[in-house]
């Protein structure tokens, strides 16, 4: 491993950390505010001496951080790969399956095995969603009074759903992208044998094209569904009412 490699690996855990510490921090800060506002309504959840404090243990990450960031700078050091064209396997995968007169069966196992991953993946997400659904179309979940209470159970109980679903979706890209690989070369071990035996693929016609909006689609659904869900559970209200009260009591506008 070179010096550019670990001083990379370095600057990358450092800047990782020190996010990390942050949030915990702004976290314990609000935290221990909003149990200090319970006994005085009138004291303050940020101050200076508190955000001090939690900042201290955070210090010397960051000048770490900030020192082999400017190392990396005076060495000039980059990622070597970050300036190569990614390469799409996918595409490359179906380029040379269009050179392939009668599919192997190798090949077909590798097809079955990635479309039972795509449906399987979107299908646990789907279910994934659906608690979601059920807790956010239930009035009762969103009463009226303090927001804070209201977003932290909202928090603790989608949260935990949605971390869920993505991580069915990664685990079944990644799993999706070795079976292409596995695909890939029975392909070309495929394209050895009939050139061999003198086959010779027909021509075939171009491949539709993949549907690469699909992803935005799910998600602008999922939003007009959810903006539907908060108009019926009553969620715009308390939306409308505490943007008056910022705007009256915090900005002071009226």
């Amino acid at each position: 491993m070179t010096k550019n490699k670990i001083l990379l690996i370095a600057q990358t855990l450092l800047c990782v950390t020190l996010v990390i510490m942050l949030a915990v921090s702004a976290v314990g800060i609000y935290r221990s505010g909003m149990a200090e506002k319970n006994d005085n309504p009138l004291a303050w959840v940020y101050t200076r001496e508190k955000v001090g404090a939690a900042l201290k243990p955070v210090l010397p990450v960051f000048l770490a951080s900030l020192a082999v960031t400017a190392v990396c700078a005076v060495m000039q050091v980059r990622d070597e790969d970050a300036d190569k064209p990614v390469q799409d396997i996918e595409l490359n995968r179906d380029l040379m399956r269009a050179r392939v007169a009668q599919p192997s069966e190798e090949m077909k196992k590798e097809q079955a095995i990635q479309k039972k991953l795509l449906y399987g993946g979107w299908g646990v997400f789907a279910l994934c969603m659906l608690p979601i659904l059920l807790y956010m179309t239930n009035a009762a979940h969103f009463p009226n009074g303090d927001l804070e209470q209201v977003i932290g159970a909202l928090a603790l109980h989608v949260f935990p759903w949605i971390i869920l679903g993505l991580a069915a979706l990664m685990v079944s890209t990644v799993l999706q992208g070795k079976s292409i690989r596995r695909e890939y070369d029975a392909i070309l071990a495929r394209i050895r044998e009939e050139k061999a035996a003198g086959i010779q693929a027909e021509p075939k016609s171009a491949a539709p094209a993949r549907n690469v909006n699909a992803v935005r689609i799910v998600l602008l659904v999922l939003a007009v569904v959810f903006i539907i869900v908060g108009i019926r559970n009553g969620s715009m209200m308390a939306v409308v009412n505490k943007a008056i009260r910022i705007c009256t009591e915090c900005v002071g506008l009226g």
